[in-house]
Parts: C-alpha cells; structure tokens; sequence
C-alpha cells in the first residue's frame, strides 16, 4: 500500500515517560488517556484494540493493538469535518510502547484522505508525517509540531513499517493528543527556582499548565532552568510528570536497614576515594546517609569515556555472546580498574542499558569530579541459551526466567575470564559489582546471593519478580529459591541496594518484597522509594548515582 510522503518530522523518545495530563490546555481538541474507553478509536484492518493495564505512559491504562496481521493494520480516529476542516493547522502528540521484539520497531503517524467516493472511482491517498523506531519496552513519543489537514474526514491512524514479525508486533499507545495551539502565554521571567515554570516566583498548578502548554505548542512559554525537572537540559513529558509530582507532594527518600531504625540524613559527607578505604559496615551507613534523588544535572550529561563492543564465547550459551565495554577517562593499561557489570531489561541485549539512565556520562563525571573511583563497566548480554539469542517468541515463561538466571554461570565462567584477560582489571568481591533495571535488577539481586564469594557490591533498579515464588500479571513464577533462602550472609555485601517505585506499572510492588524479604531475613541494605516513580530512570538514575558514588570503598 503506497504512502505520499511528507516531511517526516524528529521524534522524541522517553523511557517510560510518565504524563498524568490531568487537564487540558483550552485549544486540545482531543486529549485520549485510555483510563476508562477506548474515546472514539478503534482497531485498523484486522487490528483489535481493547483496554490494557499492562503498561501505561500516564495514569494506570492504555490501549493495547493486537492481531495484526499487515503493517498498515494498527489503531484509527476519524477526524470529524466540522472540528477539523481542510486547512487546520494541528499539533500531535501519541505514546507507543512495543515489547514484543528486541529488534526496534519502526511506527509511523499516518493520516488517510479519501477523495471522492471510492465506490464511484474515487481514490484514498496516504500521509505519514512522523516516524521513529521504538525499542522494546520503551514509551516513545511519536508527534509533529505543525501538521495542516488537507481535507476534512480525514482518518489519522497509527501502523508500523518493515518486514519479520517485528513488523505485525503487538504494542501499546497513550497520551494521544491533538491542539490547534492557537492559544498562548507571554514570556515569563526566568527563574531558578525549581518548579517555577511560569516564574512567579511560587511553585504551584499553574507552573503545571504552562509546562504543559509548552510541551503541546512548542512556544517559548515557560522559565526553562526552573521546568528542567530532571535536569537533562531538555523539556519533555517526564519534566512534566515530575513537576506535578513536586507540587502533590515534594519527592522524600525512604531508607530502612533490617537491625535498627534509620532516619533519612540531609546533610553528610560523601565517600572520598581519596581517604582511607573503608571497612564493610563504615560503607553501608555513609551511602544510607548520603542517599539524595537530585542528581545535578552537569553529572548527567557528557559520556568521556570509551565504549566498544566485544564478542565472546559462552560456554553455558555454547555459542558467541555480544556485549559493550566502557572503560573510564583517563584509561591506562599500565593501572588496574575494578568492574561493574551491568544487566538490562526483559528481552533487551548488551545496547540496552547504553542510553536512558545516563550510566556512561554519571560515571564519567563523578570519576572526573573525584566523587567515584575510576572503574570499568561491562554492558551484557543476559540471556543465556544454547538456543537462541532471545526468548523464542519473545515469551515469558518459567523456561525463559530459567534462561536468564542462566547468566550467572555464563558471567562468572566466561565473560568474567574473558574481560580479566582483555582488560587491565582488578579481581576479588571487593573489585566486582553488579547492577541492572528490572530483568537486570532481579539477576543483580541473584547473581548476589548465589555468587556472594565473587561479587561484593550490588543495586537493583526495579527489579522484577520470580527469585522466590510470585504470581505477577504476566505469569506463575516457580522462584528460584525460597523466601528463607533470599539473604546474603556468607559473606556480606560491601553495598546492597534496591530502588522502587510507588507508580511502577510493570513491576508493581516487588522491588519493596525484595526489600521487605531481606529485612525480614535479616540482610542490611539500603532500600530507595521513589514517590511517584514508575518502571523508567526515574528510580534507576538517582539509585545509580548513590551507588556509583559508593562502589569500590572497601580494600
């Protein structure tokens, strides 16, 4: 099916971004959030669309397109006539999330105009205006500034393009928003006051509304230091999310340790590579004390670093495995580095992780700054099957958890050799550290209690369940182990740490029953909630920052 096309404009993606648009600015014309109806679309070709709690870029909901059977096939609004005549110049903004494919898969906006009555010679034409890929399990913002409808009744619909299976994949699509941006705020004072979007000088709903006129119209509308909520030196949908947060309800830190009560400290000196090392119990307590959300934005930006990619053979796999190395600035084989080996995502790869918490440039600045000691970090590959890559059919179930648990055999037998080998690292628990995001963080946590004489620091971003018996929306989960065996104790972590959000769609509550099982078994650890944090580097970039800032201590 052929498609005119027209300027195809950038897209911006956000991991997992979270808009909750509880209102609307005066000129939306249509604003679909999926909470309670589908609000007027429906499903493309043989496409169905049906409600799914699954995921959700803002609130709890979205729609979910399945049965696709053609690329074409995907999810449609007919724009009526008289609210959007030929001529009306729009802005359009749409959420898609596929996590059917670790392969991305490219999603395109489309309008369709039909000239004349196709049953009497007419004829259909078809304009895609925006496009990107879209990584598994990744919210992407799929949206065009300035797109002006060409004749009325026109039918804007959502497909993906390609050949393989990725190209019918399921996905998931939210937050789709339609406004004419006719309306308009005037420039602001800049402020530097966090939150004050608007530069009043107060932090209130209002700051909420213009960042959000912002993000729908593109005007130069708001005061840009104070709306930079995460501090990347960009605007999006998570500054928004996190700026209405801040107004419900200023974002606190959480820690709890499992021998006595620890009050959250505001204020307190930070590891110092340059000092004496520390010993094991020392660590623990100064990274609970120093435990901040506010990652300084000049520490999230800038990679300095080196990063190549690297094959090796696994001998668990049977096969060549793939994965990233980025050794730090300043790099001499002549000094020896310790290594933190970073997990990724259900049906992610060794790319996964590369971008979206930024791992590289926090790492990089916090070496430069001094605040870490300089260290080598692996980006792997977890998966571990004879085979296949991934998951055959991008399944889960208790076989594929198996898989990945797999990986602890594949790290410490072959990656770990391998890396010692090619590199100039240090060994020993005391020079070796694991860390990850949801699948990542469950094997973090596993690879923890089962390879504690190797691996002497972790952190768990999110975890998923499935390390001790769990029933979770998608599956039945065996455990691995059982709740009395979920402890580190011979020997103790150096750090041990688990972050979690209270709006996590996709994991929900477990990262808190992880931190709630090792309390009750008695392993000290540090626990992170991030009030109104979802499945996304809301939580796993401040839980890295703390542990970059603390790994490597103890000699």
């Amino acid at each position: 099916m052929k498609k005119a096309l027209s300027a195809i404009l950038a897209i911006n993606i956000v991991a997992s971004a979270c808009i909750s648009l509880s209102s609307l600015a005066a000129d939306a014309l249509i604003h679909s959030t999926f909470e309670s109806s589908l609000e007027g679309w429906s499903g493309r070709g043989g496409a169905k669309v049906e409600l799914s709690t699954v995921s959700a870029a803002g609130g709890v909901s979205s729609a979910l397109v399945s049965g696709r059977t053609d690329t074409w096939n995907g999810i449609e609004y007919t724009l009526d006539s008289t609210q959007f005549p030929a001529g009306t110049t729009v802005q359009i903004r749409s959420q898609v999330m596929q996590n059917a494919s670790v392969k991305p898969v490219h999603f395109k906006l489309t309008m369709q105009y039909s000239q004349g009555n196709s049953m009497f010679g007419g004829n259909e034409t078809y304009d895609t205006f925006a496009e990107g890929d879209c990584a598994a399990g990744m919210w992407m913002s799929l949206s065009a500034d300035s797109y002006t409808i060409k004749e009325g009744n026109a039918v804007l619909y959502i497909e993906t393009d390609g050949t393989g299976s990725e190209a019918t994949c399921d996905f998931f699509v939210d937050e789709i928003i339609v406004t004419t941006g006719s309306a308009d705020i005037s420039d602001p004072p800049q402020s530097s006051l966090t939150g004050d979007a608007d530069g009043s000088g107060t932090v209130d709903k209002k700051d909420a509304a213009a960042l959000m006129h912002y993000l729908l119209t593109k005007t130069d509308s708001v005061s840009f230091p104070a709306a930079d909520m995460d501090k990347n030196g960009s605007l999006d949908a998570r500054d928004l999310s996190l700026l209405k947060q801040y107004i419900a309800n200023p974002p606190v830190v959480t820690t709890t340790v499992t021998t006595t009560a620890v009050p959250v400290y505001t204020t307190v000196t930070t590891a110092n590579p340059g000092q004496t090392p520390m010993d094991q119990g020392e660590l623990m307590e100064t990274v609970r004390r120093n435990m901040t959300q506010n990652v300084p934005n000049d520490v999230k930006n800038g990679d300095k670093g080196t990063t190549t990619h690297f094959t090796y053979y696994s001998k668990k796999a049977a096969h060549n495995k793939g994965a990233n190395v980025w050794l730090p600035p300043g790099y001499n084989e002549n000094e020896t580095y310790p290594v933190l080996y970073m997990g990724h995502g259900i049906f992610g790869n060794e790319e996964s992780m590369l971008n979206g918490f930024s791992i590289r440039e926090m790492a990089s600045n916090l070496i430069l700054k001094g605040e870490a000691k300089p260290f080598i970090i692996i980006f792997t590959q977890m998966y571990t099957d004879p085979a296949s890559e991934q998951p055959g059919g991008f399944s889960m179930t208790q076989e594929t958890m198996d898989r990945y648990d797999d990986y602890l055999y594949d790290l410490t037998e072959s990656l770990m050799p391998y890396v010692e080998e090619h590199w100039s690292v240090k060994t020993g628990r005391e020079n070796t550290a694991v860390a990850g995001f949801s699948m990542g963080g469950r094997e973090a946590l596993y690879l923890g209690i089962m390879a504690s004489d190797k691996i002497g620091y972790i952190a768990a971003s999110s975890p998923a369940p499935g390390i001790v018996p769990a029933v979770d929306m998608f599956m039945q989960h065996r455990g691995s182990m059982s709740e009395s065996e979920f402890r580190i104790d011979n020997p103790k972590p150096y750090l041990l740490m688990i972050g979690g959000g209270t709006n996590d769609g996709t994991v929900g509550t477990f990262p808190k029953q992880y931190h709630e099982l090792f309390e009750k078994n008695g392993t000290d650890h540090i626990w992170m909630e991030v009030q109104g944090g979802g499945h996304d580097g809301s939580v796993g970039t401040p839980l890295f920052y703390n542990y970059f800032k603390g790994i490597f201590q103890v000699q």
